[in-house]
């Protein structure tokens, strides 16, 4: 521990987060207070069929590709990090595929826990996640549990392992999000105006109410506010040099992000007004958040 981070353990990276958090949330809120910022007329129309290939039963769709893309770009990532900090080896690869599995079987139950109603009626489609619908924080959450278990039983340090992985998820979470704006399944909500993007193919996965209707872009904010945090850790990571600092404050801004944004999705509200994604930011951003000060308060003198 150098004497720097001795010094300051909220590390100047830590307060520029909270800062621009902040203003990132009261920027939010005023555009919930006020209405629309943009001009009269700023759609984006998406007229394409989510599905381009059909073979007998099996519907192939644009989701499922960049959900493929992003998960091979997050472990080629993820790899990549962890060999520049000295963890290499085969047990890696074992741990890495734990992780595969682990996020992919959280991101759909995630998503079928958000959407009961439907899946109650079609229980069928419950396994039919290459048409879409996965949540981003069931990967996140499923990832994270299996490679814990997983680096834990293969001896392997746990919290830099966190640290390879945090940018490697940021940016698959990214390319996933362009998979959920080609279909749909993570719409936001009407815009009230003649902006925003419209879906006008039937297999899109938005309700057939919001057809036709401009919604926020919600994939797309997510992707730009995901890609200024990942400049965030890379800008801060000389100030998060213990092990699990990147992880934890990565956690901490993906929470708020998820937080903030999801005021423009249209979800079910499932406690205080709230969605389960952010009940889920919540709990995963006080975590975080707990742990990162904890450290730092017992590593200081």
């Amino acid at each position: 521990m150098t004497d720097e981070h001795r010094r300051h353990p909220l590390s100047s990276a830590i307060s520029l987060l909270v800062l621009a958090a902040g203003a990132f949330l009261v920027a939010l809120f005023a555009v919930l207070l006020t209405g629309n910022p943009w001009p009269d007329r700023f759609l984006i129309t998406l007229r394409f069929d989510p599905v381009f290939l059909r073979i007998g039963g099996l519907d192939l769709g644009w989701h499922g590709v960049f959900t493929a893309l992003a998960v091979g770009v997050a472990v080629w990532v993820g790899l990549a990090r962890a060999r520049a900090m000295g963890i290499t080896g085969p047990r890696v690869g074992n741990v890495v595929t734990w992780a595969v599995v682990g996020g992919i079987v959280g991101a759909r139950l995630f998503y079928v826990a958000d959407h009961l109603s439907h899946f109650a009626a079609h229980p069928a489609d419950v396994f039919l996640a290459w048409q879409g619908g996965i949540a981003v924080y069931g990967a996140f959450i499923g990832g994270i549990a299996a490679g814990l278990l997983a680096a834990r039983g293969s001896g392997l340090p746990v919290w830099r392992g966190l640290d390879a992985a945090a940018p490697a998820m940021l940016i698959g979470q990214m390319i996933g999000r362009l998979g959920c704006f080609s279909n749909g399944d993570a719409w936001g909500k009407a815009t009230g105006g003649q902006w925003g993007v419209v879906y006008q193919n039937s297999h899109a996965l938005i309700p057939d109410r919001l057809l036709g209707v401009p919604t926020h872009p919600y994939p797309l904010y997510e992707i730009a506010a995901g890609a200024a945090l990942l400049g965030l850790l890379l800008w801060g990571r000389r100030y998060l040099a213990a092990p699990g600092d990147v992880f934890l404050v990565a956690g901490v801004g993906y929470a708020v992000i998820r937080f903030g944004l999801s005021f423009f999705r249209q979800e079910s509200e499932i406690l205080l007004g709230l969605q389960e994604a952010q009940l889920v930011a919540l709990a995963t951003g006080a975590i975080s958040l707990f742990l990162f000060v904890a450290r730092r308060l017992r590593d200081s003198p």
